[in-house]
């Protein structure tokens, strides 16, 4: 009996066998067509909006094709069938009418029948089983319609990748901006450590330069940050840091410094104060002065009425500049004169942590310059990223076409014609109409003139705009100067209204202003992208 059974045993394996390769045959290109439908559904997409360039579909829709075939075949292939499974199936495929599953369940004490009668049964299945024809009851077939398909969408997806996608450009501008942006936020992030790292910043210092950069951290995300978002947002920390570097700035005293420490350099005991003092070396100077407060005790009467005279001579020249410190050189000098050497000391002695305070400020003060430099670079490249044909445009030639300009101060001018004329003092000058299709003249030379290509949109009919009715406040109507100037305002002819204002001094107020009003619902979105682009151009 064990041989027979093992016989049709066997038997049920090959058919279960061959039922997998079948169902393979079958399901293994609906797989493939289901992956290959996702990707001509995202290369529909792609076609829509910013979303796969042309290498992408491809790469996606051999991947999703893959996958979808692989997938099957794993399902498939790891379905695992009991012999009283095969067995029911054989009797339904091949018309068995139950021997097979009945000949299983008597082996496995399902049924209990009496031997011989098992017997019996066994010999009956197998000979039935051996009398089957595996490949006329169970044949190998093909769907035609599921192989169309799939080649229905190969040739979409193939027209997909060759032909030209319209928004593969819009596509490489926004994910030159991502990248830019991604580049900003790391350089933010090194230039946040290098504060860190700075041992010659005290940590109030420390703390004031990290806070716009910190927060200009937390408001950048390359994943959902636009462009005129991180443009705004690098202009402000800049513009914090630059502030934060003319507070803290010593310019002033190290240039008075040059001519105040003359006397104290030709003085034979405080010879090298002075020179720390006129070379603008404030932390040598600091310790020189705290050398100098030792060393008088050592000094004669008239070396130190000599010193009390120039210290006084310094102090008169640095009242202007750093009342402070002057103060403090001042007593010390009276101190000398008085003769309380004591007293001397302890002023000098002041004075000496003023002047480390000083190169403290100074440290700070390029530290705060420099971060604005880098931001002030990052900010022009994320507004000139995904601009198109940037080099080749006439008269653009970066910072060394501006270095031609030598006028001091930047004239603009503005007609209704839509026509614009830039103009400095200085001997650079350039002229761009507005009916020249993104052309004209704009960016700021060294004088404040116009030196550099900016965008000027197509004319644009606005007429049919609906506009938006303001309800304005009682009090308005009734006494318009309350409310503004703009209400109060009464119609005049226009004439010449050209003035004379440096470029760089107000175009970043004029940039601001214009990217927060991009997030108001008063703008039409048509003329959003104008704006953007107008001003991104504009950036000196």
């Amino acid at each position: 009996m064990d041989a027979e059974f093992t016989q049709l045993i066997a038997l049920l394996r090959t058919w279960h066998g061959r039922k997998q390769r079948r169902d393979l045959l079958l399901w293994g290109p609906r797989g493939l067509l289901a992956g290959l439908l996702l990707a001509v559904v995202l290369a529909t997409v792609a076609r829509l909006r910013p979303f796969l360039d042309n290498a992408q579909v491809g790469y996606t829709a051999l991947i999703l094709g893959v996958v979808g075939l692989l997938v099957t075949l794993i399902v498939m292939l790891a379905r695992r069938a009991t012999p009283l499974q095969q067995a029911r199936f054989a009797d339904r495929q091949f018309g068995l009418r139950e021997r097979a599953s009945t000949a299983v369940e008597i082996s496995q004490g399902v049924l209990t029948v009496p031997a011989p009668l098992a017997q019996q049964q066994l010999v009956d299945a197998l000979q039935t089983a051996v009398r089957v024809d595996a490949k006329a009851g169970l044949p190998f077939s093909f769907v035609r319609r599921d192989w169309l398909m799939i080649l229905l969408a190969v040739v979409v997806l193939g027209a997909a990748v060759l032909l030209p996608n319209p928004q593969e450009t819009a596509l490489k501008q926004s994910r030159a901006v991502r990248q830019s942006i991604e580049e900003q936020v790391q350089a933010l992030e090194a230039l946040e450590q290098e504060i860190l790292n700075n041992p010659e910043l005290s940590d109030e210092e420390r703390e004031e330069l990290l806070d716009p950069i910190q927060n200009a951290l937390e408001s950048l995300d390359p994943g959902s940050a636009s462009q005129e978002q991180t443009v705004a947002t690098l202009s402000e920390a800049e513009a914090e840091l630059r502030a934060l570097g003319e507070q803290l700035s010593t310019d002033n005293l190290q240039q008075r410094l040059q001519e105040a420490g003359q006397p104290l350099a030709d003085n034979q005991n405080a010879g090298s104060l002075g020179n720390a003092l006129q070379n603008g070396q404030l932390s040598q100077a600091g310790a020189a002065m705290a050398q100098l407060a030792d060393n008088l005790p050592d000094l004669s009467v008239e070396e130190q009425a000599q010193l009390a005279q120039d210290l006084a001579e310094t102090a008169q020249s640095l009242q202007d500049v750093d009342s402070e410190l002057a103060q403090q050189l001042a007593d010390a000098a009276a101190a000398l004169q008085d003769g309380d050497v004591a007293a001397a000391q302890q002023a000098l002695q002041q004075a000496s942590g003023t002047l480390q305070q000083r190169a403290q400020q100074s440290a700070a003060a390029q530290q705060a310059q420099s971060a604005a430099g880098q931001l002030q670079q990052g900010r022009q490249a994320v507004a000139q990223a995904g601009q198109q044909g940037q080099s080749s445009q006439p008269g653009q030639s970066g910072q060394s076409g501006q270095s031609s300009q030598q006028g001091q101060q930047g004239q603009g001018q503005g007609q209704g014609s839509g026509q614009g004329q830039g103009q400095d003092s200085g001997n650079g000058s350039g002229q761009g109409s507005g009916s020249e299709q993104g052309t004209g003249t704009g960016g700021p030379g060294p004088g404040g003139g116009h030196a550099e290509n900016v965008f000027v949109p197509d004319l644009v009919d606005l007429s049919g705009e609906t506009g938006i009715d303001v309800e304005l406040p009682a009090e308005c109507i009734a006494n318009p100067a309350q409310c503004g100037g703009l209400l109060s305002e009464t119609p005049t002819e226009f004439t010449n209204e050209g003035s004379t204002v440096p470029y760089n001094q107000v175009f970043g107020d004029y940039r601001d202003a214009a990217y927060e009003a991009l997030s108001d619902d008063y703008i039409p979105l048509g003329m959003k992208g104008y704006i953007r682009d107008y001003f991104s151009s504009l950036e000196p």
